[in-house]
């Protein structure tokens, strides 16, 4: 288990510095725009580089092949691929859905990877799906990608999300002396690797490189993977419902800002500022406030998982919970503007520094693109209240 943790994270390091200027020279990066602050050119390899690492270590690692190892790899690349190519030109959401549908069909019906069992969502009664496991498991794996492409919007953020899940799937199937424990275990190196570079927790100012749609739709493919793998059969380690609590930052925020978009007659895969991150954010908490914030909430999910698995919770209690969790989270961020207010005055109450303040008064020595976003997000919450005030006045 050690000279796995080490190979991969040694390897994630060094293609990270080898990628970097190449992603420079090719175009592969993500400039300021109005919804990307940051300053300069940021290369996106870091999928390119969890990937490639993954490839050599099945290479080198026989046993990292076992229960369909190769196959995570395979489909994974054009996944990859698909999102590289929207990194630096730009595709339809239609296309990349497309190709997010096929990849996880080709897993479903050919891998194995499927929901046969949904668990007892009510008091015994069982939760077999027979015709509908197939499109249901498609279904899943596809909403598992976009939700951790979605959640993907702050330095550290989406990798770290991922790097606790992987880590607690990783504990769990080392009990049991799994070869998909050493695989778990090669994708958390992996990640910490990568957020060496992308969090702001190892002495940066700010991340150097990120992960792309290509790294996001690839991680949330093997994520869903290994959520849905895991959970079936008389060996499985979890149980579908513990799954969704070992996922639920990333579903939540997803499941929430999906409806709320076609509620007001927009496209679910619309681009807005209104996820978890962004209300946090201009509450004042800082860029690596708001990472700790969402991560210790996730944690606590991920414990409430083991713990129902530990103690034999009853499914059906830990679905009812997940479904008052996602009620609260959903009315809260229905009302995503008085949330804000409501937490920035806690964090006024509980005397936490303001750290908008500092881009504040950083803001004249930043690029004309960075001044012109500050500019942009003020016009949008205007424009914001003038929709609210005309949708008023209409009633």
């Amino acid at each position: 288990m050690i000279q796995t943790f080490a190979a991969a994270f040694a390897l994630s390091v060094c293609l990270i510095g080898v990628f970097k200027p190449m992603a420079v020279h090719a175009g592969l990066v993500d400039s300021p725009s109005v919804r990307k602050r940051h300053d300069g050119n940021i290369p996106l390899i870091g999928g390119l580089a969890l990937y490639v690492t993954l490839l050599l270590l099945v290479m080198i690692f026989p046993y990292l092949r076992a229960q369909n190892g190769l196959w995570l790899i395979g489909l994974g690349l054009p996944l990859l691929l698909v999102g590289m190519v929207d990194d630096r030109w730009q595709i339809s959401a239609h296309k990349r859905l497309l190709s997010e549908i096929c990849c996880s069909y080709v897993a479903v019906s050919y891998c194995g990877i499927r929901l046969d069992d949904i668990g007892h969502l009510l008091p015994n009664v069982g939760g077999s799906l027979v015709l509908l496991a197939i499109p249901l498991s498609v279904l899943g794996m596809v909403g598992v990608i976009n939700a951790f492409n979605m959640v993907d919007g702050v330095d550290g953020l989406a990798g770290g999300l991922a790097c606790l899940t992987f880590a607690a799937l990783a504990v769990l199937a080392l009990q049991s002396h799994s070869p998909v424990a050493l695989q778990l275990v090669a994708m958390v190196a992996n990640l910490v690797g990568f957020l060496v570079f992308n969090s702001r927790f190892f002495g940066r100012a700010r991340a150097s490189i990120f992960l792309g749609d290509g790294g996001a739709m690839f991680i949330g493919f093997a994520l869903g993977w290994y959520l849905i793998s895991l959970s079936q059969g008389t060996a499985a380690l979890i149980t579908p419902v513990s799954a969704l609590w070992l996922l639920a930052v990333p579903l939540l925020d997803t499941m929430t800002i999906m409806l709320r978009r076609m509620r007001r007659g927009h496209s679910p895969f619309a681009a807005d500022r209104e996820h978890l991150h962004h209300i946090l954010l201009m509450a004042g908490f800082g860029a690596n406030r708001t990472v700790l914030i969402i991560l210790g909430f996730h944690l606590l999910c991920i414990l409430y998982a083991l713990a129902s698995i530990q103690f034999h919770i009853a499914e059906w209690i830990s679905f009812a919970l997940a479904l008052g969790l996602f009620a609260l989270y959903y009315a809260g961020m229905n009302h995503a503007w008085k949330m804000m207010k409501r937490i920035k005055h806690f964090r006024e109450w509980a005397g936490i520094e303001d750290r908008r303040s500092e881009s504040r008064g950083s803001l004249g020595r930043r690029s004309g693109s960075e001044r012109r976003c500050a500019q942009m997000d003020l016009l949008l919450a205007a424009e914001r209240r003038a929709g609210k005030d005309r949708r008023n006045g209409q009633r």
